[in-house]
């Protein structure tokens, strides 16, 4: 059974640069590392044979695995050919490290008793377990019964094999490129390595005898896995699901879906056969959700992102209503529609955009010029952000000033203000154009002399000593007039 979101598409706009480096550490890691294993197993088996070391050890192993693997002695059982019997049971001494530890034990305790025709046997059996030891899920996996502290985090970039890789590395840019944009960059790069620790430490205390090394990076993706549900707790999310030849998706609130994720991971230790460290998977599960709880900063940020978010979704619905309504020629429905949205979002340009865009059917309508007065006036407010009006702007004014070159809509204050405002984000063309035309309409304000007066300062600091003086000429003649009238 497979549950997954599907709430979220990549926003390419901002890569997650730790989750992208994340996978290519860990195909790195795989490739260059992990891909000299053969080599290196084979080199040991070659000097396990080399030396004959099954001779001396064939008995011991098999009294040690009565214990430990009493099952061997059926399947050897079922084994008739002697060199098949010896390929068995050395592929099996091989990877038993447990056998080295009887060994080792049985040494000490004196039940081993090295004789002249065993007195290399330790020798060669020390060599043979340093050259296996080379093996990466033995160097650098965890291995409970002797945990190494960096193990806790160098088992987290291991992998199986190819399948066990891909797998990890799609749920890991499933679950990462969301939680990287909504955690800071370290934040998301701890709570991903302590998910990997929990989970290791979770399957230590319950393993805390075995020495099969547990790889993977399972457990800190599970970790992330628990911190996207609690991330969106009891909002409403889209899963994709497939369960035997079933598939589709479905929306439920998202910690609805944990205690499914936990089953799913019980019932895989308790009732399959597998090598499977589902434990692990629990721990990292249950140790994203933990950390999502206690990040209170986070939550709050996200919140107020997807509240953000929502309004953005219904604005956006509401503009299609507009263009809808003026695809059918439904022009007074759409202008209702526009005038709605202005209110709602004023700095958005786009409904201010479509008042123009319906009352420029009618070019010679008092509403024609009142949607572009309207417009440009909300775009010269402080608060409305130029980069995002610039280009509705500049059409609408080429446009108007083409069907009506007196322009009425254009008064001597609102051109003074245009000026202003692309003066302000460095449209210096356009400014001395509409300072102009607040110059003939007969401006003469302190906000005309405050302009002339940066404009003055701009030129001479570009060394147009021309322009400058024509403009401290015209500020001049301004300042004059300003100046109140005594009688006596």
């Amino acid at each position: 059974m497979l549950i997954v979101p599907i709430e979220n598409k990549p926003e390419w706009s901002k890569p997650p640069f730790i989750t992208i480096a994340l996978i290519l550490i860990n195909f790195v890691v795989f490739v260059f590392y992990q891909g000299t294993d053969n080599e290196i197993a084979d080199r040991a088996m070659g000097y396990y044979h080399q030396h004959k070391l099954l001779e001396f050890e064939r008995d011991y192993y098999l009294d040690y695995s009565e214990s430990a693997h009493p099952e061997l002695a059926d399947n050897l059982q079922q084994i008739n050919a002697p060199d098949e019997h010896d390929a068995f049971l050395s592929q099996h001494i091989f990877f038993d490290r447990g056998f080295d530890q009887y060994l080792q034990s049985s040494w000490n305790n004196g039940s081993i008793v090295v004789t002249t025709e065993t007195e290399s046997w330790p020798i060669h059996r020390q060599e043979f377990e340093h050259q296996r030891n080379r093996i990466s899920s033995i160097a650098a996996g965890l291995t409970p019964a002797e945990a190494q502290p960096l193990a806790f985090i160098t088992n987290q970039f291991l992998h199986g094999g190819w399948g066990h890789l891909l797998g990890n590395m799609v749920f890991l840019f499933l679950f990462g490129f969301t939680l990287e944009t909504v955690l800071r960059p370290y934040q998301y790069l701890l709570m991903y390595l302590a998910s990997g620790v929990a989970a290791n430490l979770l399957h230590l205390a319950l393993n805390s005898g075995s020495y099969i090394p547990v790889i993977g990076a399972s457990g800190a993706i599970s970790g992330l896995m628990g911190m996207y549900l609690a991330l969106y707790r009891l909002r409403k999310i889209r899963f994709f699901y497939n369960f035997l030849f079933y598939f589709g998706e479905f929306t439920a609130p998202a910690l609805f879906i944990l205690p499914l994720w936990l089953a799913k991971e019980l019932y895989g230790h308790f009732f399959t056969e597998s090598n499977t460290a589902y434990w692990a998977h629990i721990g990292g599960l249950l140790a994203g959700v933990a950390m999502m709880f206690f990040a209170r900063r986070t939550q709050q940020e996200f919140a107020q992102a997807q509240e953000s978010k929502s309004q953005d979704d219904a604005f956006g619905r509401q503009l299609k209503r507009i263009q809808q309504a003026m695809s059918n020629m439904d022009f007074s429905r759409a202008r209702i529609l526009a005038r709605q949205a202005c209110e709602q979002q004023p700095l958005d340009a786009r409904p201010w955009r479509y008042l123009y865009d319906i009352a420029k059917s009618q070019p010679q309508s008092k509403q024609f010029h009142e949607a572009v007065f309207n417009l440009l006036k909300q775009f010269v407010s402080r608060e409305s952000p130029y980069d995002n009006w610039q280009a509705n702007v500049d059409e609408v004014l080429q446009q108007y000033q083409v069907l009506h070159p007196k322009a009425p809509a254009l008064t001597g204050n609102l051109s003074l203000a245009l000026a202003n405002k692309f003066w302000q984000n460095n449209a210096i063309q356009a400014a001395e154009e509409f300072l102009q035309r607040a110059q003939q309409q007969g401006i003469k304000n302190a906000g005309m002399i405050k302009l002339l007066t940066q404009m003055a300062s701009y030129y001479q600091r570009r060394q147009q000593p021309e322009k400058a003086e024509q403009i401290i000429k015209t500020l001049k003649q301004l300042q004059k007039s300003e100046q109140p009238t005594i009688t006596e």
